[in-house]
């Protein structure tokens, strides 16, 4: 501007602050609001709002406060949007007590809280777990409030977990007059379609109301609001049709999209919105082909364009782990370090010890560090958290078993389509309480998880698919036993153990999700939580199939071994898992056949003893 001889004003610094918070740039937002005073330019309430909101997009809610403290000082009064956005950004970093301080203190700096107001302090206390705080301020909301959106109490009663089926039905039926009434913008109807299935509602009067609003309209969705609509009707188990409206939009979209023009915040949005409505809709049993076919070239090519950008890391290669060797798999090192099973050009498949977790903070174990030691530098994913260090999903800390993990950032995203269209098959051998029915073939409850307490199954929560057989009964002393081979649909937190919990049958040797009791005695035959992922398969870049395999390691065979079989197809199965000799797909498991005439033996002889 000083080249074409124009002054900034405090509408230019605005405007120019503003672009930096929609693009993440808070660090570039607060230094253009501090050059604005040698420019001598005086910020107005609008360069602030935008600054804090910069702060709040890019969780520094330090400096968000910082700067509502200021906002006086320099003579600006603060609004609605000022306060709105400092809330939200204690909101983003686990602040609930100081959101709802803020929330307080509105009404005597003569500011009234709105919507927008109450839905940060209400996630607030969501996030922090303090949700009867959230059910308080949901109430004082509707009192102090007198016109609300539409969707603001359901998702309001989503994200708190309320399961009271009169206020969640009086909140639906309110909802469906509404939608008979008048018209709905896009973003209302994503969010109760959302809310909608996390709530776990099903009713088809609703979701034909829900359709004939929300069809006509798919081009004005955003594909973030595309993406609600679509998980919500998946997990409603809404008419196929909406999905296949939804799907052609998108291909549409898919099409014509060019991601070399996207700033990297909204390249990334893009690309979690479309493998999240890769997710919908192989989960719903109806992804097309063209979409697929389309979002494999858009989301592939976005990693190549992120490969010849970030090229090789500068980073050094972990010295802490430096000495940890790439060597063949052992199946006998119950505690041993990481191994390399597979290692293609581009991806590899690791066997993860129980003990080490894949990428987090809660134990010095890392794989992310023995896959950093043995990649070195080459790779610039494998030290890119907010890219999970190139590893495509998690195992929980005291399990064992195979990760998969990509090299370049195209795999990565070739993987991630895999996973998310259902074509990564990931199976398990775990040992549970009780014999379970070999009848019993799916669990199709809903998760949700706050924080580091249990995942809870149910009828709310994320959609989760658990496929399982029967493949032997057991029994140690007097505790019935079931070895069960295992595939999962959906990819939760903890979502096989809490999914057997769910059903009466957890996993054996599980301090999370049995009674102290049954975890102590557990502890006699098995030392630590007896689920093993034996196999993956998925394809690499030029559709080539690939089958991984790692046999139950050597602590789970002496808990095997420590059992006494049922009967005799029992013990047969339970002998090949021992040996290790005979691992095959989940698919290709025969589940266990009983013997109702031998059983009935079985018990009385038990009960004589």
């Amino acid at each position: 501007m000083p080249e074409a001889k124009v002054v900034p004003n405090e509408i230019t610094y605005s405007a120019a602050i503003s672009a930096c918070e929609k693009s993440g740039q808070w660090q570039v937002a607060l230094k253009l609001l501090s050059l604005m005073p040698q420019a001598r330019v005086v910020p107005n309430e609008i360069t602030y709002n935008a600054a804090i909101s910069a702060c709040e997009k890019g969780g520094q809610w330090q400096v968000a406060l910082n700067l509502l403290s200021l906002v006086p000082e320099a003579r600006v009064v603060p609004d609605k949007i000022s306060y709105n956005a400092a809330i939200s950004a204690c909101e983003k970093g686990g602040q609930w007590q100081l959101a709802l301080n803020l929330l307080s203190l509105m009404p005597e700096a003569r500011v009234m809280p709105d919507e927008i107001t109450y839905n940060a302090a209400i996630s607030a206390c969501e996030r922090s777990q303090q949700l009867e705080l959230g059910l308080q301020i949901l109430w004082e909301s509707k009192e102090r409030l007198g016109s609300l959106s539409v969707a603001y109490f359901p998702w309001a009663l989503a994200r708190l977990s309320v399961h009271d089926p009169d206020i969640i039905s009086a909140a639906f039926d309110e909802v469906a007059l509404k939608l008979s009434a008048s018209q709905l913008a896009p973003q209302e109807l994503a969010i109760i379609a959302w809310a909608f299935g996390m709530l776990g509602m099903n009713n088809p009067t609703f979701s034909n109301a829900l359709f004939i609003q929300a069809v006509p309209q798919l081009q004005s969705f955003t594909m973030g609001d595309l993406l609600k609509l679509a998980w919500g009707s998946a997990a409603s188990r809404v008419d196929v049709e909406l999905f296949m409206a939804i799907q052609n939009e998108v291909t549409a979209r898919l099409e014509q999209v060019d991601l070399h023009h996207f700033s990297e915040l909204s390249r990334n949005a893009f690309l979690q919105d479309t493998l999240g409505l890769l997710w919908a809709s192989n989960f719903a049993g109806c992804c097309s082909n063209n979409l697929l076919a389309s979002a494999r070239l858009v989301i592939r090519q976005a990693g190549a364009i992120m490969d010849r950008a970030r090229g090789p890391s500068s980073l050094p290669a972990c010295q802490s782990m430096g000495e940890l060797p790439c060597t063949e798999a052992d199946p006998w090192q119950p505690d041993g370090k990481p191994q390399t099973i597979l290692d293609l050009p581009d991806r590899l498949a690791i066997f993860k010890p129980p003990g080490w977790e894949v990428h987090g903070q809660d134990t010095e174990l890392q794989l992310s560090s023995f896959l950093q030691a043995t990649l070195g530098k080459h790779f610039a994913i494998v030290h890119d958290e907010e890219h999970q260090c190139g590893f495509l999903h998690r195992l929980d800390l005291p399990s064992s078993g195979l990760v998969l993990a990509a090299k370049t950032y195209e795999a990565y995203y070739d993987l991630k389509v895999q996973l998310n269209a259902g074509e990564i098959a990931r199976d398990y051998v775990i040992l549970c309480h009780g014999w379970v029915r070999p009848c019993l073939k799916d669990i199709m409850a809903k998760v949700y998880w706050r924080g580091l307490l249990p995942t809870i199954a149910g009828d709310q929560g994320k959609p989760s698919w658990t496929r399982l057989k029967v493949t032997a009964h057991a029994w140690h002393r007097s505790t019935a036993l079931s070895l069960v081979a295992v595939r999962i649909a959906t990819g939760r937190r903890h979502q096989i153990r809490s999914h057997f919990s769910h059903v009466g049958h957890p996993t054996v040797c599980d301090g999370k999700y049995t009674a102290e009791a049954t975890f102590q005695s557990d502890q006699d035959f098995c030392a630590r939580n007896f689920l093993h992922r034996y196999r993956l398969a998925f394809k690499d870049l030029a559709g080539k199939d690939h089958e991984v395999m790692m046999p139950v390691p050597a602590d789970l065979v002496i808990s095997l071994q420590r059992v006494t079989a049922r009967d005799s197809q029992s013990a047969e199965t339970i002998r090949d898992w021992v040996i290790g000799s005979s691992l095959r797909s989940w698919q290709d498991y025969t589940p266990l056949i009983l013997d109702f005439g031998r059983d009935k033996q079985t018990r009385s002889k038990k009960g004589g003893q």
